[in-house]
């Protein structure tokens, strides 16, 4: 079997930062191929443009800019990212982009190492079939696509979700939270008429979930079955008190 030597670009403004994982990759990943570096944000939207990498590993702090700004250049891209930075800060953030990996500076030789062996496996092996979209299935299930796959999930499981800037957390009755890559809307979408309500323009909350309506500070507020409460906007107060068979 031909080896595959993924075509790789370091992307780092510190020129120390660069020699370090260029090294690192030369003696324990030498399968990757380096095939370029970059120091700022306008060069390294250049050189991915240029040499069509299949692995970027890049730095958060790019000054001026940050790495999440070469990303929004490439709203779908054909690579792979590898966050490195001295910060953890960024974790979250990193995730909603989709990042492939997050490694901390200094970056551990074995965790570097164990990114190299699941980047192989992923720009190597071609599916089938591609996984399916966000979708409801004729049995009524949720096709929930992740980061880590598609999870599968009843309607009555769950309680409540929300918006996460573009995206959607789908929060369980279990207390389980899927974080879904698809926004608040089209969620709703696709969940059955008459069991889920929209109290907020960020929450749509299954009825059977709410256990009462009680008044906070200036404002109506659901309180579920889990304690957890959810604002009623003034706009959708009376769509909410109607459906709940409140009189006013």
């Amino acid at each position: 079997m031909k080896i595959h030597n993924p075509k790789t670009l370091i992307i780092d403004d510190e020129p120390d930062a660069r020699e370090v994982l260029r090294t690192m990759i030369g003696r324990f990943c030498p399968q990757l191929e380096i095939c370029g570096e970059a120091d700022s944000v306008v060069a390294a939207l250049e050189s991915i443009q240029r040499q069509r990498p299949e692995l970027v590993f890049l730095d958060v702090d790019l000054h001026p800019g940050t790495g999440f700004d070469i990303l929004d250049a490439f709203p779908n891209p054909d690579f792979k990212t590898v966050f490195t930075t001295a910060h953890d800060d960024f974790a979250l953030k990193a995730y909603k982009y989709r990042a492939f990996h997050y490694l901390l500076k200094p970056i551990d030789p074995q965790d570097l190492i164990q990114v190299t062996k699941e980047i192989n496996n992923a720009v190597t092996f071609k599916p089938e079939y591609e996984l399916p979209s966000l979708s409801r299935t004729p049995q009524g299930k949720l096709l929930l696509p992740t980061l880590q796959g598609v999870m599968l999930v009843q309607t009555d499981e769950i309680s409540y979700a929300y918006a996460d800037e573009k995206y959607t957390q789908v929060v369980l009755s279990s207390g389980e939270k899927i974080f879904v890559s698809h926004s608040l809307k089209e969620v709703e979408s696709l969940l059955p008429e008459g069991e889920f309500l929209r109290p907020h323009q960020s929450y749509v909350v299954r009825i059977e979930a709410i256990r009462k309506i009680h008044k906070g500070l200036g404002s109506l507020l659901l309180l579920l079955k889990d304690k957890t409460e959810i604002p009623v906007s003034r706009r959708n107060k009376d769509a909410v008190l109607r459906i709940m068979g409140i009189g006013q």
